[in-house]
């Protein structure tokens, strides 16, 4: 397989005819290095997934993986092969559910600035990840999307409860357009929610994420102007009834909003009478993805403004008292792209994106740009308010 660890301007092939330097525009370039910026993640047993959005020219393979046992600085590895390459366009954040099978949504949209270009319908794409086979392709409806905006499709989140995998529903965000996307597996079929709750706070507009960097002596601090709105959705385990709770946030925001799954479930469902505000995180508590982790009953959130990790237990009611800020780095947490929770371990991906879109990243700058992370939560939340209430139940017993 031929690697690539700078810029070239064509894909090597063993008939391949290349160019003089001077024949090949920047657009024409196979790769660009500074433009290659991971976006989302997930793992799957020895193997982590990590998508790079087309939102430069230069970016050959979308949809990646690596080793998740390698320890420094890995090479990415198109997936499922390099013939696949071209199968999708642009792809954000993926989720493995707990079937062993990777969702995604290709946008189908080249985000090159003066240069964006709609290639094809969105699809939500699935993969079985124990042969490593496609098993749907699904083009959302142009009902699905608000005025056909597709840039603000960036997450999805699976609700599917084992042995069921037949029976699941995706929670897919647009946070450019203010809405929610269900989609039905075994219907086939898919619906779009918009509500109030999914757009963002203007009074939570304008914060600045990356203190002074003391290890390296510089300041990457960074003004976020971003309006975006419905960011991440999370899922608490179901009930007795198997109903589980929907807990989501725009990522320009610093409230929690919650819902009932079987609201979302019905095409017809009613949201104005059924969400509930959940309480406030706090000053500086704007948040990118977030998570539930079963086993300590809390919520983490991939924390922006404050380049760390924020959690919550969720039977405590959300205020700025009961949440606790677990991990902060104004470096190595400088913008947390992705959370996500496997097992008892929280994982985040980090790429200092407003380097980026700065354009402060060059070649001549040597720091790692980005990161993966991860920790065992019940360490993390020892001793914070989010320990509380287990430490006080184990007193009692």
């Amino acid at each position: 397989m031929t690697v690539y660890t700078k810029d070239t301007r064509q894909a090597y092939t063993v008939d391949g005819i290349f160019f003089k330097e001077d024949e090949l525009e920047q657009k024409d370039y196979f790769f660009t290095q500074d433009n290659n910026v991971p976006i989302g993640f997930d793992v799957f047993r020895d193997r982590m997934f990590i998508t790079v959005p087309r939102r430069r020219f230069g970016i050959p393979s979308t949809l990646n993986f690596i080793s998740n046992t390698t320890e420094y600085s890995p090479l990415l590895k198109p997936y499922p092969d390099v013939a696949s390459v071209n199968q999708f366009v642009s792809v954000y954040r993926p989720k493995v559910d707990e079937c062993g099978r990777l969702w995604m949504v290709d946008t189908g949209l080249l985000e090159v600035p003066q240069n964006r270009k709609q290639i094809k319908q969105p699809e939500i794409i699935i993969f079985d990840l124990k042969t490593d086979t496609e098993i749907l392709r699904y083009q959302l409806k142009p009902t699905d999307l608000s005025n056909g905006t597709t840039s603000g499709l960036t997450s999805i989140t699976v609700d599917v409860t084992l042995p069921n995998c037949d029976d699941a529903y995706a929670y897919i965000n647009d946070l450019a357009a203010e809405g929610l996307i269900v989609f039905s597996l075994k219907e086939r079929d898919s619906w779009r929610f918009s509500h109030s709750t999914f757009g963002y706070d203007e009074g939570a507009t304008n914060f600045t994420i990356g203190a002074n960097s003391g290890e390296y002596g510089r300041d990457d601090s960074f003004l976020i102007t971003f309006r975006d709105g419905l960011f991440s959705v999370a899922l608490t385990s179901p009930d007795a009834r198997g109903i589980r709770t929907v807990i989501y946030h725009p990522f320009i925001a610093t409230q929690e909003f919650a819902i009932t799954n079987d609201v979302l479930k019905n095409k017809h469902g009613d949201i104005d009478n059924n969400f509930r505000l959940l309480g406030v995180k706090g000053p500086y508590s704007q948040s990118g993805s977030h998570a539930y982790h079963p086993a300590t009953r809390t919520v983490l959130f991939a924390n922006t403004a404050r380049d760390g990790i924020l959690c919550w237990h969720i039977d405590k009611t959300l205020t700025p008292a009961n949440t606790a800020l677990i991990a902060q780095d104004h470096e190595k947490l400088l913008y947390i792209s992705d959370l996500k929770i496997v097992g008892e371990y929280v994982w985040v991906l980090v790429n200092q994106i407003p380097r980026f879109i700065q354009w402060i990243a060059n070649l001549s700058d040597t720091r790692p740009t980005y990161y993966v992370f991860w920790g065992k939560i019940s360490d993390l939340v020892a001793d914070t308010v989010c320990d509380q209430y287990l430490r006080t139940t184990k007193k009692r017993t």
